[in-house]
Protein backbone atom coordinates (compact mmCIF):
# COMPACT_ATOMS: atom_id res chain seq x y z
CA UNK A 1 0.00 0.00 0.00
CA UNK A 2 2.01 3.03 -1.11
CA UNK A 3 -0.80 5.37 -0.11
CA UNK A 4 -0.55 3.87 3.88
CA UNK A 5 3.48 4.61 3.69
CA UNK A 6 2.98 8.00 2.29
CA UNK A 7 0.42 8.80 4.98
CA UNK A 8 3.46 7.37 8.21
CA UNK A 9 6.02 8.78 6.38
CA UNK A 10 6.04 11.52 4.16
CA UNK A 11 6.92 14.99 5.89
CA UNK A 12 3.96 17.24 6.00
CA UNK A 13 5.09 19.83 3.27
CA UNK A 14 4.93 16.70 1.24
CA UNK A 15 1.86 15.66 2.27
CA UNK A 16 0.13 19.13 1.83
CA UNK A 17 1.33 19.30 -1.45
CA UNK A 18 0.00 15.72 -2.30
CA UNK A 19 -3.28 15.64 -0.14
CA UNK A 20 -4.70 19.04 1.10
CA UNK A 21 -3.83 21.00 -1.80
CA UNK A 22 -5.66 18.42 -4.42
CA UNK A 23 -8.20 18.64 -1.42
CA UNK A 24 -8.67 21.95 -1.25
CA UNK A 25 -8.96 22.47 -5.02
CA UNK A 26 -11.36 19.33 -5.07
CA UNK A 27 -13.88 21.43 -2.01
CA UNK A 28 -13.48 24.32 -3.82
CA UNK A 29 -15.39 23.10 -7.10
CA UNK A 30 -17.66 21.26 -4.58
CA UNK A 31 -18.88 25.15 -3.57
CA UNK A 32 -19.14 26.19 -6.88
CA UNK A 33 -21.82 24.05 -7.54
CA UNK A 34 -24.33 26.00 -5.74
CA UNK A 35 -21.98 29.43 -5.91
CA UNK A 36 -22.42 29.28 -9.43
CA UNK A 37 -25.98 29.07 -9.52
CA UNK A 38 -26.25 31.69 -7.20
CA UNK A 39 -24.18 34.09 -9.75
CA UNK A 40 -25.92 32.97 -12.93
CA UNK A 41 -30.01 32.99 -11.67
CA UNK A 42 -28.57 36.63 -9.72
CA UNK A 43 -28.04 37.95 -12.95
CA UNK A 44 -30.40 36.39 -15.56
CA UNK A 45 -33.43 36.02 -13.15
CA UNK A 46 -33.23 38.30 -10.03
CA UNK A 47 -32.06 38.97 -6.76
CA UNK A 48 -35.03 37.29 -5.31
CA UNK A 49 -33.89 33.98 -7.37
CA UNK A 50 -30.27 34.10 -5.05
CA UNK A 51 -32.38 34.62 -1.89
CA UNK A 52 -34.71 31.79 -3.41
CA UNK A 53 -31.34 29.49 -4.13
CA UNK A 54 -29.79 30.17 -0.51
CA UNK A 55 -33.03 28.75 1.16
CA UNK A 56 -33.60 26.14 -0.75
CA UNK A 57 -29.77 25.14 -0.31
CA UNK A 58 -30.79 24.87 3.05
CA UNK A 59 -33.04 22.38 2.37
CA UNK A 60 -30.87 20.38 -0.04
CA UNK A 61 -28.79 20.12 2.74
CA UNK A 62 -30.69 17.25 4.17
CA UNK A 63 -29.62 15.14 1.23
CA UNK A 64 -26.07 16.53 1.52
CA UNK A 65 -26.81 15.49 5.28
CA UNK A 66 -27.26 11.85 4.70
CA UNK A 67 -24.60 11.94 2.06
CA UNK A 68 -22.58 12.70 4.72
CA UNK A 69 -23.84 10.55 8.00
CA UNK A 70 -22.25 7.21 5.81
CA UNK A 71 -18.93 9.53 3.58
CA UNK A 72 -17.34 11.06 6.39
CA UNK A 73 -17.70 7.97 8.80
CA UNK A 74 -16.54 5.59 6.04
CA UNK A 75 -13.69 7.93 5.25
CA UNK A 76 -12.58 8.16 9.06
CA UNK A 77 -13.10 3.67 9.34
CA UNK A 78 -10.91 3.68 6.19
CA UNK A 79 -7.94 5.69 6.35
CA UNK A 80 -7.62 4.40 10.54
CA UNK A 81 -7.80 0.42 8.84
CA UNK A 82 -5.15 1.51 6.32
CA UNK A 83 -2.83 2.45 9.17
CA UNK A 84 -3.95 -1.18 10.70
CA UNK A 85 -3.90 -2.78 7.49
CA UNK A 86 -7.03 -4.31 8.32
CA UNK A 87 -8.17 -5.33 4.85
CA UNK A 88 -11.14 -7.23 5.51
CA UNK A 89 -12.89 -3.91 7.00
CA UNK A 90 -11.45 -1.79 4.02
CA UNK A 91 -13.34 -3.86 1.35
CA UNK A 92 -16.52 -3.72 3.34
CA UNK A 93 -16.60 0.01 2.88
CA UNK A 94 -18.13 0.42 -0.25
CA UNK A 95 -21.40 -1.81 -0.21
CA UNK A 96 -21.82 0.53 2.70
CA UNK A 97 -22.08 3.82 1.19
CA UNK A 98 -23.40 2.81 -2.21
CA UNK A 99 -26.61 1.27 -0.57
CA UNK A 100 -26.82 3.03 2.38
CA UNK A 101 -26.70 6.48 0.77
CA UNK A 102 -28.54 5.23 -2.19
CA UNK A 103 -31.76 4.20 0.22
CA UNK A 104 -31.77 7.09 2.25
CA UNK A 105 -31.67 9.84 -0.78
CA UNK A 106 -34.43 8.47 -3.04
CA UNK A 107 -36.43 8.75 0.73
CA UNK A 108 -35.90 12.35 0.69
CA UNK A 109 -36.81 12.81 -2.81
CA UNK A 110 -40.23 11.57 -2.55
CA UNK A 111 -40.94 13.88 0.74
CA UNK A 112 -39.16 17.11 -0.49
CA UNK A 113 -40.42 17.07 -4.46
CA UNK A 114 -44.31 17.01 -2.78
CA UNK A 115 -43.66 19.08 0.29
CA UNK A 116 -41.26 21.92 -1.53
CA UNK A 117 -43.31 24.84 -0.78
CA UNK A 118 -44.57 24.11 2.33
CA UNK A 119 -40.99 23.31 3.82
CA UNK A 120 -39.45 26.64 2.38
CA UNK A 121 -42.40 28.04 3.38
CA UNK A 122 -41.40 27.16 6.90
CA UNK A 123 -38.17 27.59 6.36
CA UNK A 124 -38.38 31.68 5.54
CA UNK A 125 -39.16 32.06 2.48
CA UNK A 126 -42.19 34.58 1.13
CA UNK A 127 -43.66 35.97 -1.92
CA UNK A 128 -41.56 35.85 -5.27
CA UNK A 129 -38.48 34.22 -3.30
CA UNK A 130 -41.04 31.48 -2.03
CA UNK A 131 -42.19 30.76 -5.92
CA UNK A 132 -39.07 30.86 -7.26
CA UNK A 133 -37.39 28.26 -4.46
CA UNK A 134 -40.33 26.32 -5.07
CA UNK A 135 -39.38 25.70 -8.49
CA UNK A 136 -35.97 25.14 -8.08
CA UNK A 137 -35.91 22.96 -5.39
CA UNK A 138 -38.65 20.19 -6.99
CA UNK A 139 -36.52 20.25 -9.56
CA UNK A 140 -32.97 19.57 -8.07
CA UNK A 141 -34.92 17.04 -5.56
CA UNK A 142 -35.30 14.48 -8.25
CA UNK A 143 -31.64 14.57 -8.47
CA UNK A 144 -30.96 13.77 -5.04
CA UNK A 145 -29.72 10.37 -5.53
CA UNK A 146 -26.65 11.50 -7.74
CA UNK A 147 -25.92 14.37 -5.75
CA UNK A 148 -25.35 12.19 -2.58
CA UNK A 149 -23.63 9.27 -4.20
CA UNK A 150 -21.37 11.02 -5.85
CA UNK A 151 -19.81 13.24 -2.78
CA UNK A 152 -19.84 10.07 -1.23
CA UNK A 153 -17.96 7.66 -3.02
CA UNK A 154 -15.29 10.53 -3.51
CA UNK A 155 -14.87 10.99 0.04
CA UNK A 156 -13.53 7.21 0.40
CA UNK A 157 -11.31 8.45 -2.57
CA UNK A 158 -9.97 10.87 -0.52
CA UNK A 159 -9.81 8.54 2.20
CA UNK A 160 -7.06 6.26 0.74
CA UNK A 161 -4.65 9.37 -0.03
CA UNK A 162 -5.88 9.66 -3.38
CA UNK A 163 -6.75 13.36 -3.32
CA UNK A 164 -5.93 14.37 -7.25
CA UNK A 165 -8.01 11.30 -8.19
CA UNK A 166 -11.00 12.38 -5.79
CA UNK A 167 -10.03 16.49 -7.52
CA UNK A 168 -10.11 15.53 -10.83
CA UNK A 169 -13.34 13.57 -10.39
CA UNK A 170 -15.00 16.61 -9.01
CA UNK A 171 -13.70 19.28 -11.18
CA UNK A 172 -15.25 17.30 -14.12
CA UNK A 173 -18.44 17.80 -12.52
CA UNK A 174 -18.04 21.27 -11.84
CA UNK A 175 -16.67 22.73 -15.30
CA UNK A 176 -20.44 20.65 -16.52
CA UNK A 177 -22.21 22.74 -14.40
CA UNK A 178 -20.29 25.89 -15.30
CA UNK A 179 -21.27 25.12 -18.75
CA UNK A 180 -24.29 23.97 -18.72
CA UNK A 181 -25.77 27.03 -16.72
CA UNK A 182 -26.09 29.98 -18.89
CA UNK A 183 -27.08 27.76 -21.56
CA UNK A 184 -29.88 26.39 -20.04
CA UNK A 185 -30.84 29.49 -17.94
CA UNK A 186 -30.40 31.83 -20.37
CA UNK A 187 -30.30 30.05 -24.03
CA UNK A 188 -32.85 27.46 -23.54
CA UNK A 189 -34.88 30.07 -21.43
CA UNK A 190 -35.51 27.61 -18.43
CA UNK A 191 -34.86 30.43 -15.63
CA UNK A 192 -34.11 29.01 -12.13
CA UNK A 193 -35.12 25.51 -13.41
CA UNK A 194 -31.99 25.25 -15.74
CA UNK A 195 -29.47 26.14 -13.09
CA UNK A 196 -31.45 22.97 -11.32
CA UNK A 197 -30.87 20.58 -14.20
CA UNK A 198 -27.46 21.57 -15.10
CA UNK A 199 -26.43 20.76 -11.33
CA UNK A 200 -28.21 17.13 -11.68
CA UNK A 201 -26.42 16.38 -14.99
CA UNK A 202 -22.77 17.28 -13.58
CA UNK A 203 -23.25 15.51 -9.94
CA UNK A 204 -24.27 12.10 -12.13
CA UNK A 205 -21.33 12.80 -14.02
CA UNK A 206 -19.53 12.78 -10.71
CA UNK A 207 -21.02 9.66 -9.19
CA UNK A 208 -20.46 7.89 -12.59
CA UNK A 209 -16.60 9.25 -12.61
CA UNK A 210 -16.27 7.50 -8.87
CA UNK A 211 -17.66 4.42 -9.95
CA UNK A 212 -15.11 4.03 -12.78
CA UNK A 213 -12.15 4.54 -10.72
CA UNK A 214 -13.78 1.89 -8.38
CA UNK A 215 -14.20 -0.22 -11.25
CA UNK A 216 -10.23 0.22 -12.65
CA UNK A 217 -8.51 -1.99 -9.84
CA UNK A 218 -6.42 1.17 -8.57
CA UNK A 219 -8.43 1.55 -5.38
CA UNK A 220 -7.33 -0.04 -2.41
CA UNK A 221 -10.84 -0.86 -1.96
CA UNK A 222 -11.46 -4.27 -3.55
CA UNK A 223 -14.27 -4.36 -5.19
CA UNK A 224 -16.36 -7.59 -6.07
CA UNK A 225 -19.66 -9.11 -5.62
CA UNK A 226 -19.84 -9.46 -2.00
CA UNK A 227 -18.79 -5.72 -2.03
CA UNK A 228 -22.50 -5.21 -3.41
CA UNK A 229 -24.11 -5.76 0.24
CA UNK A 230 -24.31 -3.68 3.55
CA UNK A 231 -21.84 -4.67 5.95
CA UNK A 232 -23.80 -4.19 9.61
CA UNK A 233 -20.64 -4.91 11.55
CA UNK A 234 -18.58 -2.14 10.49
CA UNK A 235 -22.00 0.22 10.60
CA UNK A 236 -21.53 1.63 14.27
CA UNK A 237 -17.98 2.61 13.40
CA UNK A 238 -19.29 4.37 10.22
CA UNK A 239 -21.99 6.25 12.47
CA UNK A 240 -20.05 7.22 15.52
CA UNK A 241 -17.76 9.37 13.20
CA UNK A 242 -20.86 10.07 10.52
CA UNK A 243 -22.93 11.13 12.97
CA UNK A 244 -20.70 14.87 13.19
CA UNK A 245 -21.03 14.91 9.65
CA UNK A 246 -24.38 14.22 9.32
CA UNK A 247 -24.70 17.14 12.31
CA UNK A 248 -22.31 19.57 10.55
CA UNK A 249 -25.13 19.63 7.37
CA UNK A 250 -28.50 19.93 9.32
CA UNK A 251 -27.33 22.48 11.34
CA UNK A 252 -26.63 25.22 8.74
CA UNK A 253 -30.02 24.48 7.52
CA UNK A 254 -32.04 24.99 10.88
CA UNK A 255 -29.19 27.64 11.56
CA UNK A 256 -30.18 29.85 8.53
CA UNK A 257 -34.08 28.90 8.66
CA UNK A 258 -33.78 31.48 11.98
CA UNK A 259 -31.41 33.82 10.79
CA UNK A 260 -33.82 34.64 7.84
CA UNK A 261 -36.86 34.49 9.73
CA UNK A 262 -34.89 36.82 11.79
CA UNK A 263 -34.17 39.42 9.42
CA UNK A 264 -37.02 39.09 7.26
CA UNK A 265 -38.66 40.36 10.37
CA UNK A 266 -36.19 43.65 11.16
CA UNK A 267 -35.33 44.28 7.37
CA UNK A 268 -37.79 42.79 5.11
CA UNK A 269 -36.50 41.03 1.62
CA UNK A 270 -33.56 43.58 1.45
CA UNK A 271 -31.75 41.98 4.41
CA UNK A 272 -32.62 38.55 3.21
CA UNK A 273 -31.08 38.86 -0.12
CA UNK A 274 -27.81 40.86 1.57
CA UNK A 275 -27.32 37.61 3.55
CA UNK A 276 -28.25 35.02 0.91
CA UNK A 277 -25.10 36.61 -0.78
CA UNK A 278 -23.24 36.95 2.25
CA UNK A 279 -23.63 33.33 3.06
CA UNK A 280 -23.04 31.84 -0.46
CA UNK A 281 -19.37 33.86 -0.27
CA UNK A 282 -18.81 32.62 3.62
CA UNK A 283 -19.52 28.99 3.03
CA UNK A 284 -17.20 29.27 -0.50
CA UNK A 285 -14.50 30.82 1.39
CA UNK A 286 -15.45 28.18 4.31
CA UNK A 287 -14.94 25.24 1.83
CA UNK A 288 -11.47 25.74 1.15
CA UNK A 289 -10.23 25.86 4.58
CA UNK A 290 -12.41 22.84 5.02
CA UNK A 291 -10.35 21.13 2.23
CA UNK A 292 -7.48 21.98 3.59
CA UNK A 293 -9.04 19.96 6.64
CA UNK A 294 -9.78 17.19 4.40
CA UNK A 295 -6.36 16.99 3.29
CA UNK A 296 -5.04 16.09 6.96
CA UNK A 297 -7.84 13.89 7.78
CA UNK A 298 -6.28 10.38 6.25
CA UNK A 299 -3.17 11.52 7.94
CA UNK A 300 -4.35 11.77 11.35
CA UNK A 301 -6.45 8.80 11.14
CA UNK A 302 -3.61 6.50 9.31
CA UNK A 303 -1.23 7.63 11.99
CA UNK A 304 -3.46 7.24 14.71
CA UNK A 305 -4.26 3.68 13.69
CA UNK A 306 -0.67 2.91 13.44
CA UNK A 307 -0.49 4.37 17.07
CA UNK A 308 2.67 7.54 15.20
CA UNK A 309 0.89 9.57 17.98
CA UNK A 310 3.74 12.54 17.74
CA UNK A 311 2.96 12.54 13.75
CA UNK A 312 -0.81 12.74 15.01
CA UNK A 313 0.18 15.94 16.97
CA UNK A 314 2.28 17.68 14.36
CA UNK A 315 -0.36 16.98 10.97
CA UNK A 316 -2.70 18.80 13.62
CA UNK A 317 -0.61 21.54 14.52
CA UNK A 318 1.08 22.14 11.05
CA UNK A 319 -2.14 22.03 8.88
CA UNK A 320 -3.91 24.50 11.36
CA UNK A 321 -1.04 27.36 10.81
CA UNK A 322 -1.47 26.55 7.23
CA UNK A 323 -5.18 27.04 7.52
CA UNK A 324 -5.25 30.59 9.54
CA UNK A 325 -3.26 31.98 7.03
CA UNK A 326 -5.29 31.20 3.98
CA UNK A 327 -8.08 32.23 6.43
CA UNK A 328 -6.34 35.73 6.58
CA UNK A 329 -5.97 36.12 3.09
CA UNK A 330 -9.58 35.25 2.14
CA UNK A 331 -10.53 37.76 5.22
CA UNK A 332 -8.59 40.89 4.55
CA UNK A 333 -10.34 40.02 0.91
CA UNK A 334 -13.65 40.26 2.49
CA UNK A 335 -12.57 43.38 4.79
CA UNK A 336 -11.47 45.27 1.63
CA UNK A 337 -13.45 44.90 -1.32
CA UNK A 338 -17.10 43.96 -0.04
CA UNK A 339 -19.03 45.77 -2.20
CA UNK A 340 -17.36 44.26 -5.13
CA UNK A 341 -17.91 40.49 -3.99
CA UNK A 342 -21.85 41.25 -2.94
CA UNK A 343 -22.02 43.00 -6.49
CA UNK A 344 -21.01 39.14 -8.04
CA UNK A 345 -25.06 37.94 -6.78
CA UNK A 346 -26.47 41.83 -6.32
CA UNK A 347 -27.11 43.55 -9.88
CA UNK A 348 -28.68 46.69 -7.88
CA UNK A 349 -25.71 48.90 -6.96
CA UNK A 350 -28.19 51.06 -3.99
CA UNK A 351 -28.68 46.87 -2.65
CA UNK A 352 -24.61 46.04 -2.73
CA UNK A 353 -23.87 49.15 -1.17
CA UNK A 354 -26.52 48.96 1.56
CA UNK A 355 -24.90 45.63 2.64
CA UNK A 356 -21.07 46.72 3.23
CA UNK A 357 -20.82 47.08 7.12
CA UNK A 358 -23.18 43.78 7.25
CA UNK A 359 -20.65 41.96 5.10
CA UNK A 360 -17.90 43.14 7.58
CA UNK A 361 -19.78 41.99 10.27
CA UNK A 362 -21.08 38.56 8.94
CA UNK A 363 -17.07 38.01 8.22
CA UNK A 364 -15.59 39.42 10.58
CA UNK A 365 -13.90 36.26 12.45
CA UNK A 366 -13.38 34.11 9.46
CA UNK A 367 -9.36 35.06 9.93
CA UNK A 368 -10.00 32.05 12.97
CA UNK A 369 -12.27 29.53 10.95
CA UNK A 370 -9.08 27.37 10.12
CA UNK A 371 -8.80 26.66 13.99
CA UNK A 372 -12.47 25.53 14.20
CA UNK A 373 -12.66 23.01 10.80
CA UNK A 374 -9.79 21.51 11.80
CA UNK A 375 -10.58 20.98 14.91
CA UNK A 376 -13.79 19.42 13.77
CA UNK A 377 -11.84 16.91 11.73
CA UNK A 378 -9.03 16.15 13.95
CA UNK A 379 -11.61 14.59 16.30
CA UNK A 380 -13.11 12.82 13.25
CA UNK A 381 -9.78 11.20 12.12
CA UNK A 382 -9.06 9.94 15.79
CA UNK A 383 -12.74 8.43 15.62
CA UNK A 384 -14.01 10.67 18.53
CA UNK A 385 -17.16 11.80 16.73
CA UNK A 386 -19.08 12.68 19.62
CA UNK A 387 -16.82 15.69 20.54
CA UNK A 388 -16.59 16.32 16.63
CA UNK A 389 -20.29 16.76 17.26
CA UNK A 390 -19.99 18.82 20.26
CA UNK A 391 -18.28 21.77 18.08
CA UNK A 392 -20.55 21.25 15.52
CA UNK A 393 -23.59 21.63 17.75
CA UNK A 394 -21.56 24.20 19.84
CA UNK A 395 -21.34 26.25 16.57
CA UNK A 396 -24.61 26.14 15.19
CA UNK A 397 -27.22 25.39 18.03
CA UNK A 398 -25.31 26.06 21.45
CA UNK A 399 -24.27 29.12 20.83
CA UNK A 400 -25.98 30.87 17.79
CA UNK A 401 -29.90 30.14 18.46
CA UNK A 402 -29.68 32.17 22.26
CA UNK A 403 -27.63 34.76 20.24
CA UNK A 404 -29.74 35.26 17.51
CA UNK A 405 -33.12 34.95 19.70
CA UNK A 406 -32.07 37.24 21.80
CA UNK A 407 -29.39 40.38 20.55
CA UNK A 408 -31.71 41.79 17.70
CA UNK A 409 -34.29 41.89 20.61
CA UNK A 410 -31.75 44.47 22.23
CA UNK A 411 -30.36 46.13 19.30
CA UNK A 412 -32.12 45.28 16.29
CA UNK A 413 -31.17 44.03 13.11
CA UNK A 414 -27.28 44.39 13.90
CA UNK A 415 -27.78 41.86 16.22
CA UNK A 416 -29.05 39.19 13.87
CA UNK A 417 -25.58 39.70 11.47
CA UNK A 418 -23.62 40.05 15.06
CA UNK A 419 -24.88 36.55 15.72
CA UNK A 420 -23.04 34.03 13.68
CA UNK A 421 -19.93 35.54 14.60
CA UNK A 422 -20.43 35.31 17.91
CA UNK A 423 -21.27 32.03 18.32
CA UNK A 424 -18.59 31.01 16.02
CA UNK A 425 -15.99 32.68 18.25
CA UNK A 426 -17.34 30.71 21.72
CA UNK A 427 -16.89 27.68 19.16
CA UNK A 428 -13.55 28.10 18.79
CA UNK A 429 -12.76 29.06 21.98
CA UNK A 430 -14.43 25.59 22.99
CA UNK A 431 -12.32 23.79 20.31
CA UNK A 432 -9.21 24.76 21.74
CA UNK A 433 -10.01 23.38 25.05
CA UNK A 434 -10.73 20.27 23.53
CA UNK A 435 -7.88 19.74 21.68
CA UNK A 436 -5.53 20.54 24.37
CA UNK A 437 -7.06 17.87 26.74
CA UNK A 438 -6.73 15.47 23.73
CA UNK A 439 -3.46 16.66 23.50
CA UNK A 440 -2.46 15.32 26.84
CA UNK A 441 -3.86 11.95 26.63
CA UNK A 442 -1.81 11.72 22.99
CA UNK A 443 1.35 12.66 25.08
CA UNK A 444 0.27 10.30 27.56
CA UNK A 445 0.64 7.45 24.63
CA UNK A 446 3.44 8.75 23.35
CA UNK A 447 5.03 8.37 26.89
CA UNK A 448 3.81 4.50 26.92
CA UNK A 449 4.88 3.85 23.62
CA UNK A 450 8.42 5.36 24.26
CA UNK A 451 8.69 2.61 27.83
CA UNK A 452 7.67 -0.16 25.57
CA UNK A 453 9.68 0.32 23.00
CA UNK A 454 12.49 0.73 25.56
CA UNK A 455 11.63 -2.74 27.61
CA UNK A 456 11.65 -4.61 24.20
CA UNK A 457 15.34 -3.05 23.10
CA UNK A 458 16.82 -4.04 26.66
CA UNK A 459 15.07 -7.84 26.39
Amino acid sequence: MNSRKDLLELSMGKLFIKLAIPAMIGMLAVGLYNMVDAIFVGQFVSSDGVGAIVLAYNVVLLNTAVSMLLAMGAMSVLSRAMGEKDQKTIDKLFGNVLFGVSILSISLTFIIYNFASPILSFVGATDDILLLGTRYLKIISLGFIFSALGPALNFLIRGEGRMKVAMKIIISGTLINIILDPILIKVFGMGIEGAALATIIAQFCVAVGDVIYFKSGKSIIKISRKSFRMSFDIMPKILNVGFSGMVMQIMPAIQMSIMFKVLSSKGGNDSVNIMGASYRVMMFAFITLWGIAQGVQPIIGANYGAKQYLRVKKAYLTYTKISTGVAGGLWLLFMIFPKTILSWFITDPALAQLGIGRFRIFLMIFILYGIMSMSIVFFQGIGKGSKAAMLVMGRQILFFIPIVLILPQIIGETGAWLAMPLGDLLTIILSCFLVSKEFIALNKNIKDNNIVKLVKAEC
